[in-house]
């Protein structure tokens, strides 16, 4: 990674973490100060900050520079 003065955050998510129990980790990242985003999207139902659709539940949140993250569990259909 290297300074740019051309660049900008990314609009789409730059990293995903896969996580067993993504409701536990929202809890405790709430806990700590992180703020989670909550997309407004079609088809997808958000409920206390974690979207679920398409086989998996997620939970995004930005860093200082705006740049979204996401944590992420699969879960069966």
């Amino acid at each position: 990674m290297y300074p740019s003065a051309g660049a900008d955050a990314s609009k789409a998510s730059t990293l995903f973490w896969a996580v067993d129990d993504v409701a536990a980790e929202v809890r405790e990242l709430k806990a700590r100060g992180v703020v989670f985003e909550e997309y407004d999207m079609p088809g997808i139902k958000v409920e206390s900050s974690i979207a679920s659709a398409g086989g998996a539940k997620t939970a995004w949140f930005k860093d200082s520079e705006g740049n979204i993250f996401a944590i992420s569990q699969r879960v069966s259909p």
